[in-house]
């Protein structure tokens, strides 16, 4: 059962998105092309009304362009935040902690290598031609690589991050760029930033108000970006289905909300022949 910390970190992270103008926001959303949910997902197409979170925007791709003379950008982004309660919730290893990501910066050095160095040259049809205007801007798609000695790289990240975290959503969502942005959102204090997974960020939300229920769109949220995310560059068709996967959370939330009397929203089916049930 989900406790009362994690549901208010869930609104609180939301309640976030919606102050940076994000158009779309929702809760448990599926991820693009995975049965993982993350617990935030928020969508955007236009500047946001607000401006940048200090220490760092949020979305410095979306931030609002008051004070400047310049078209405010109108390219979509998307985010996923994850949220986490406590270090047994965060990390499952902790006693083998620093070893372990000793380990994994190590692992993703050599990654790195890999896809600066040696995979441009060997696979150059992992090129996207076309992402970019400029060709030393385009994306590459690693994730097709065949190289066994990347494979076998990426194969001992995920068991690192397995034992680090207990699962692999964060590798896997990173790795195949399912949103623009991620982050991790956590009471503050929690985590450091050295112990996020590799592409993500740090947002922090302070103690006393996960002691009180978020009260979406009457008051700021109180959370901030402590470490701001890389950007991922998602591709066109993970933006689009993590909007459809958004919209479907949204619509399942509205109608399964409790009504004023205690009872659920969500509207009886009823038969071709006459009321429901009969």
């Amino acid at each position: 059962m989900e406790t009362q910390t994690h549901e208010r970190l869930k609104r609180w992270a939301a309640a976030l998105l919606i102050d940076q103008g994000y158009l779309a926001v929702a809760t448990e959303v599926r991820c693009p092309i995975s049965r993982y949910r993350v617990d935030v997902a928020g969508y955007a197409d236009r500047p946001a009304d607000a401006g940048p979170i200090s220490p760092g925007p949020l979305f410095e791709a979306i931030a609002s362009s008051a004070g400047t003379t310049s078209k405010p950008s109108r390219e979509v982004r998307t985010v996923v935040i994850e949220c986490k309660q406590s270090r047994g919730d965060f990390l499952r290893h902790r006693r083998e902690v620093q070893a372990l990501l000793a380990r994994r910066d190590r692992l993703d050095a050599a990654r790195e290598r890999y896809e600066q160095t040696r995979l441009p040259v060997e696979e150059p049809h992992l090129r996207q031609t076309g992402s970019a205007l400029f060709a030393e801007l385009e994306q590459w798609d690693f994730t097709a690589s065949r190289s066994a000695g990347y494979r076998r790289i990426i194969r001992r990240l995920r068991r690192v991050e397995r034992q680090l975290y207990g699962e692999t959503k964060f590798s896997m969502i990173a790795r195949y760029r399912l949103a623009d942005r991620l982050y991790i959102a956590a009471p503050a204090g929690l985590i450091q930033p050295d112990e996020l997974p590799a592409g993500w960020g740090l947002l922090e939300c302070p103690k006393r108000a996960l002691r009180r229920e978020a009260s979406i769109g009457s008051e700021t949220a109180p959370v901030r970006v402590s470490r701001a995310a890389p950007s991922q560059m998602s591709p066109a068709r993970f933006r689009q289905r993590l909007l459809r996967n958004i919209a479907i959370a949204a619509t399942r939330m509205a109608f399964t909300a409790p009504g004023r009397d205690g009872s659920s929203t969500t509207p009886s089916r009823q038969t071709p022949n006459g009321p429901p049930g009969a």
